[in-house]
């Protein structure tokens, strides 16, 4: 399997572009696989000087619906072989978070109707390809992680908290164990890697790259996490994205060779 980190909040290298999303191209077995496609094209860009050639991507998952994930997708460069592309129906969900200057939307900047063809609506656990699964709807289980209260979905005229149970996880199945990606794991990493043990319980979790939200929370919780993470004796975390510079480097000091710190650019093996 080869991981390529098309677009990703940070980059040290030149030529490269970074932004506030997330995109990866995925490259196992027969399957080439786009996971997300950040906020604009920064991820074509990126591709280009990475000799990925976007062209041969077999389908595209979207792993929920927000703009830092979701608004490059207009950008794909074939535009007449759009592959076939996974996300939650309930996606489409008008979103919502509250920051000092009131409500904004995050939701996904273009309509369904106009890629409607090419979608396919995902289940709670879909088998995509030959050891290749989507999983969502992620129950909150474990007692330190509640849904977080900045984000809302528009119900009517009601505004209310967003459980994201349309985030999903690409789990993918191989002879070292389970290689788990995740957007930005707004149910929890712990719910959500619970949940994946859940699903898989003879597998043991090999490798987790993932978006993991912990910029804002409480050291309390962040500690917490990270022991939770220590204890399912995950061969490699990878912490992008959302999970934040300063808890990302923290998370390496604590977990050494078992956390690695990539950016949009960067390439690896499994």
């Amino acid at each position: 399997m080869k991981i390529s980190i098309l677009t990703e909040n940070r980059t040290s290298k030149g030529k490269f572009l970074a932004e506030h999303g997330l995109s990866v191209f995925i490259e196992f077995n027969d399957m080439n696989i786009l996971f997300d496609t950040g906020q604009t094209d920064v991820y074509c860009h990126n591709a280009s000087f990475m000799g990925v050639d976007l062209s041969k991507t077999d389908c595209i998952i979207l792993s929920h619906g927000h703009y830092d994930h979701c608004g490059g997708y207009v950008h794909f460069p074939v535009k007449e072989k759009y592959p076939v592309t996974y996300l939650r129906e309930m996606a489409f969900e008008r979103k919502l978070t509250k920051d000092k200057n009131g409500y904004r939307e995050i939701g996904i900047p273009w309509k369904y109707e106009n890629y409607k063809d090419k979608i396919v609506f995902t289940d709670e656990k879909m088998h995509i390809a030959e050891n290749i699964y989507l999983c969502s709807d992620i129950p909150f289980t474990v007692p330190f992680e509640e849904p977080f209260k900045g984000l809302f979905v528009l119900n009517g005229e009601e505004k209310i908290t967003d459980r994201m149970q349309d985030e999903q996880m690409l789990v993918i199945d191989t002879e070292k164990g389970l290689v788990i990606f995740i957007g930005c794991s707004h149910p929890g990493i712990a719910n959500c890697l619970s949940y994946a043990k859940k699903l898989f319980p003879d597998k043991k979790i090999n490798t987790v790259f993932a978006g993991m939200h912990l910029e804002v929370v409480s050291d309390e919780r962040f500690e917490k996490t990270v022991d939770f993470l220590k204890k399912l004796d995950i061969q490699r975390i990878i912490p992008v994205h959302c999970t934040g510079v300063i808890k990302a480097c923290e998370m390496k000091r604590i977990l050494g060779e078992h956390c690695s710190i990539y950016g949009a650019g960067d390439s690896f093996e499994i």
